[in-house]
């Protein structure tokens, strides 16, 4: 059995391997990142257990999964980390997961279950060769074996790696092609495949590269047993790193693409797969969800348009045909999108087309296609955007095709996401459409571009929420589908139609399929301190690390996980008391721009309102849900629960994987970053903000409170004056997006506890001003974008600036963020305890 495993850290991954070959896993292999796995792949000829660290370089461990299992999809696969994981539960979703630094034995063990009932039990079959067709580049897919797999024979000793980063060798047995490739070149994206049609007779009998999504024209030769030894490895298809889906099905049968921060692996063996036709609209058996339809071929395909060889015509977009096609000088696929040959005369037209590519490739979501580049070249006016090989609903539909339950739930939450991203960004954008929902494979749901600079016609929330119901609506099967057809028809209903789409998406996630990990995850808070010991270890053993060595370390990093957790570990579930008011007596200050504004006395929290007591709000209305209704404001919708966003441990995942208030409880730990019951709350919508308050018998302050509490009187820019320090408030000014890095300039990657950075303090004591987290004001005003919404104060550990002048208006009252909390204020002193 083969086995894989990768780690990013020095040493790690050979060390883990050599130690699974003591243990009887012969064929144990190590890899340092995604691209050194994909080329140990090739060189043995496939995996059966992929290990896999999930933050790598420089595709990550869900890319890499997801990009190799197409290819084997007998391969299972167990992910790692030292990091917290808990925001990818649905990627992992269907495999194990275990929480590094990994022991010999505690991976054993998974190995041992995994391939249950003995470590032999997964084999990989040869592939069969089939003559390559005559396409320059062109990348390989997966054929069906015709033959039985061959008989076992004794396993050889892998042959050694190859001295250049080049492909594997091509088939000499196999047609040539028009531009062959060299044997060793310098690492460079590889192209993919356009579909090409078979014209030559068959390879030799030798494991070979075969085209994608060939048509069964040529006869396919004899699988040939393994070699006890080989000089050389046979070259099969590459793989290029596809873009990350949620899930992967052993089916699945998509051509990959490339990812444009990595450059291509080398070829990667695969399992067969059965060839299959093009497919035709109207088919009379639809073919799968994320299958692509290509559609009769037009005057621009096999063109090169600036860098851009079109290859297909895949689909129709707001203004003119799209099309897959290769970008020539950096080898990867793209989605292109060309302007409609009869507007190019018209300069209104190509100007909107142009400036809406620009508002296009400002947009950036998960979600949503990232727009790369606009250009004209000879007359036709294109822009080009991410690829993945796919339908659109509407293609689906017109082919007779339906959606089942999960796969309308996805469509659901992909269009509900996206749409939210442009409220909250302000980002103007035309209404969805059918052909803009697109289902690559494995189901996963993206969506097209539609941010605009110049929207095509105007419409309003609930125009857009309908279109969305009604789209998804039509695609439904007449009967089977309940749950997505009620969160369908919620959109189509004026009346009962959901105030935002962040309020449908709450609503939505009720129905969403529950994820299960197949081992508990456990969180480490010793990952400096394992790396560290890990380095060491490499620096004594060099080449290799014996058993009892690994065993040694082992033990003496248990050692240090219970002297530091007894010992040293900062004790974040103790909540201190940090309720005291401070009082900002009446009188005359200056507000924003020097206008001079004058307020009665009052009073206001030193600190912002901490997790651990929020949390005390959150006990007293469990146990008394029937004074719940005396807290809310009356605009509140009916039943909305207080509880923030991953405030709560999601206990349908087996086991149930802990939220932000357990994590800061039991670890303080969370996103990578330190979490104290004493940081403050966040996640909290304005009603919620506005129940604790009066549960306290307080209030929010007004906007102007606020800013005179936070500023003083003599309108300084800053709590502590007008000379900027990073160090006094915990910004944006040192947020890193690697999980390593951050925090060097205030000493906090994320939240901080609210008496911790007493740097950050105003003229009348209020603490914490100037970042941490923003906050919510009863102060409501009319936003030119967004209504009637609360005024945002502050500023917080995503935002550089720590003005105390910054106001945003861009949130309604049910949206919320993990850098948005609140503090209350009162017109009396608050009472002696």
């Amino acid at each position: 059995m083969k086995i894989l495993v990768v780690d990013g850290g020095p040493g790690v991954a050979d060390a883990l391997a050599q130690s699974l070959q003591t243990l009887g896993w012969a064929e144990a292999g190590g890899a340092t990142n995604s691209d050194d796995a994909v080329e140990w792949i090739n060189r043995h000829g496939g995996c059966d257990i992929l290990v896999t660290e999930v933050f790598l370089q420089p595709a990550d461990g869900f890319t890499l999964r997801e990009t190799i299992q197409p290819h084997l999809p007998g391969m299972k696969t167990i992910f790692t980390s030292i990091y917290d994981a808990s925001a990818y539960t649905d990627r992992m979703a269907g495999n194990s997961f275990l929480q590094a630094p990994l022991t010999p034995e505690a991976l054993d063990k998974a190995l041992r279950k995994l391939a249950s009932p003995s470590p032999v039990a997964i084999a990989t079959p040869q592939p069969t060769a089939v003559a390559t067709p005559p396409q320059p580049k062109a990348v390989a897919a997966h054929p069906r074996p015709t033959a039985a797999p061959p008989s076992p024979q004794p396993q050889a000793a892998a042959p050694p790696p190859p001295a250049a980063v080049a492909p594997p060798p091509r088939p000499t047995a196999a047609p040539a092609s028009p531009q062959p490739r060299a044997a060793a070149v310098a690492p460079q994206p590889a192209a993919v495949a356009a579909h090409p049609r078979p014209t030559a007779a068959p390879a030799s009998p030798q494991p070979a590269a075969v085209a994608a999504h060939p048509r069964p024209t040529a006869a396919p030769a004899s699988p040939q047993p393994k070699a006890a030894a080989s000089p050389k490895p046979a070259a099969v298809a590459p793989i290029p790193l596809a873009a990350p889906s949620p899930k992967q099905s052993a089916k699945t049968d998509a051509q990959p693409i490339s990812l444009p921060t990595s450059p291509s692996p080398q070829a990667v063996s695969v399992k067969a797969a059965a060839p299959r036709p093009a497919v035709a609209a109207r088919a009379s058996s639809p073919p799968p969800l994320g299958s692509e339809i290509e559609l009769p071929p037009d005057h621009l395909v096999g063109q090169t348009i600036a860098n851009y060889h079109v290859e297909a015509r895949i689909g129709k977009g707001p203004m003119g045909p799209v099309y897959r096609a290769r970008q020539t000088n950096i080898e990867r696929l793209v989605r292109f999108y060309v302007l409609d040959a009869t507007l190019t005369s018209d300069q209104i037209a190509v100007d909107r087309f142009l400036s809406n590519a620009s508002a296009k490739a400002k947009a950036t979501n998960p979600v949503i296609m990232a727009v790369y580049e606009a250009g004209e070249n000879e007359g036709v006016y294109f822009y080009s955007c991410e690829y993945i090989p796919c339908r659109s609903v509407g293609q689906i539909r017109e082919s007779g095709g339906t959606l089942d339950e999960t796969t309308a739930l996805a469509v659901l939450k992909a269009a509900a996401e996206a749409l939210d991203y442009f409220a909250r960004e302000k980002i103007d954008h035309d209404l969805l459409t059918e052909n803009a929902l697109l289902i690559g494979p494995t189901n996963r749901v993206r969506v097209a571009n539609i941010a605009s600079n110049q929207p095509a016609k105007p419409f309003d929330l609930q125009v857009e929420m309908r279109r969305v119901g009604e789209i998804v609506l039509g695609a439904l099967p007449p009967s089977g589908t309940p749950k997505s057809r009620e969160m369908a028809l919620l959109l189509t209903d004026p009346a009962a139609a959901p105030l935002s789409w962040a309020a449908f998406l709450q609503t939505l996630g009720a129905h969403q399929p529950k994820a299960h990990i197949a081992d508990a995850y456990k969180l480490d808070a010793q990952e400096r301190a394992a790396i560290r010991i890990v380095e060491e270890s490499k620096k004594r053993q060099k080449r290799g690390m014996l058993i009892n060595s690994l065993v040694s370390l082992a033990l003496l990093a248990g050692a240090l996980s219970a002297i530091y957790f007894a010992f040293l570990r900062p004790k974040s579930a103790t909540v201190r008391n940090l309720d005291e008011m401070v009082e900002v007596p009446a009188g005359e200050f200056v507000y924003q721009d020097g206008r001079k504004e004058t307020l009665p006395a009052f009073f206001i929290d030193k600190y912002e309102v901490t997790i651990g007591q929020y949390a005390q709000f959150l006990d007293f209305i469990e146990k008394n849900p029937d004074k719940i209704a005396e807290f809310e404001h009356p605009s509140q919708t009916k039943g909305k629960s207080h509880v923030p966003v991953e405030w709560a441990d999601k206990k349908e995942l087996t086991p149930p994987f802990p939220g932000y208030y357990h994590r800061a409880q039991q670890w303080g730990r969370y996103k990578e970053a330190a979490l104290d019951v004493n940081s403050p709350v966040f996640g909290v919508d304005w009603f919620d903000a506005y129940a604790y308050a009066k549960w306290k018998g307080r209030r929010l302050p007004t906007e102007m409170e606020w800013e005179k509490a936070a500023r003083g009187t003599d309108g300084r820019k800053f709590s502590w004056g007008n000379n900027e320090d990073p160090a006094r408030a915990n910004t944006g000014a040192d947020l890193d997006p690697n999980p390593k890095k951050g925090g060097d300039k205030d000493d906090f990657k994320r939240w901080n506890p609210v008496d911790s950075k007493t740097g950050d303090k105003s003229p009348f004591g209020m603490v914490g001003a100037s970042g941490n987290v923003s906050e919510w004001t009863a102060t409501i005003e009319n936003s030119p974008e967004a209504g009637k919404v609360p005024v945002i104060r502050g500023g917080n550990w995503k935002t550089a600036d720590p003005s105390v002048t910054r106001r945003v208006l861009k949130l309604m009252d049910l949206q919320q963020d993990d850098a948005l909390g609140f503090r209350t204020a009162s017109d009396t002193p608050p009472a002696e305890k």
